[in-house]
């Protein structure tokens, strides 16, 4: 990820409907699996610690990432248990949930990244992941973010699977906005701007990040999603949650 987008993504986790949203339908996934609030959590690729609170409420959180500026923002939100990626595969603890939220598409080898989550496992745990959607919605963000793939939901349930996790859920999630993102990416694309170009980086994060009079609406209805995902799947969104465990 552009040293840049650090401080963007700091301003944005506490206001910004996209985080707020996400973080809701997130706990609402949480709650539902686990009663317990005592559970060992690591978070690998934790970034800027905007999902520290939430995972806090379950138990006790160790973040992880390679950024010296994504753990300077984790300290200055109050969170200092942020590992390295050398002293996380340094390490032998053990957790009881290892997440990683729109981490996976910035790896080169995703199944040997899924596997190395897979291997810190209490039994019995859970690995939670979530990752953007369609190759089709592929826009100047993903190229300033680093991303190597977008997903479909068959393509994320044969990489947990070969990395040895046995999938017990994979679903859609931002699926009542989905229509209109697409349409506009869709004619982003259409209008051919070059995503390296650095004025259309900088109008970019001017649109991404902008917190606007919409901003409670847009969330309430992406939040609204979680009361459909505790009672099913949703066929299509802009991005994809899974929960797998480690294969008996």
């Amino acid at each position: 990820m552009e040293k840049e987008i650090y401080e963007h993504f700091y301003r944005a986790e506490e206001r910004h409907w996209w985080f707020r949203a996400r973080r809701r339908v997130i706990a609402s996934v949480l709650e539902d699996r686990f009663p317990r609030r005592d559970l060992a959590i690591a978070d690998l690729g934790c970034g800027t610690g905007g999902m520290f609170g939430l995972l806090s409420r379950f138990g006790t959180v160790t973040g992880v990432d390679e950024a010296p500026e994504a753990r300077d923002f984790c300290a200055r939100r109050g969170f200092t248990r942020v590992l390295t990626p050398g002293e996380w595969q340094g390490g032998s603890d053990r957790y009881d949930l290892v997440t990683s939220f729109d981490v996976v598409e910035h790896v080169d080898d995703d199944v040997a990244f899924l596997a190395s989550m897979r291997d810190r496992l209490k039994p019995g745990g859970t690995v939670l992941v979530t990752v953007p959607a369609h190759a089709f919605l592929w826009s100047t963000f993903d190229e300033m973010n680093h991303h190597k793939r977008r997903y479909s939901r068959t393509g994320l349930v044969t990489a947990l699977e070969a990395a040895g996790l046995v999938v017990r859920r994979a679903t859609y999630f931002n699926t009542f906005l989905f229509p209109p993102i697409a349409a506009v990416r869709l004619a982003e694309r259409g209008l051919r701007r070059d995503p390296t170009d650095p004025e259309a980086k900088k109008r970019a994060l001017g649109r991404w990040f902008r917190v606007g009079p919409l901003n409670p609406v847009l969330e309430g209805l992406f939040a609204s999603e979680r009361h459909l995902l505790r009672r099913f799947d949703l066929p299509t969104g802009c991005s994809i949650l899974a929960l797998a465990e480690a294969r008996p």
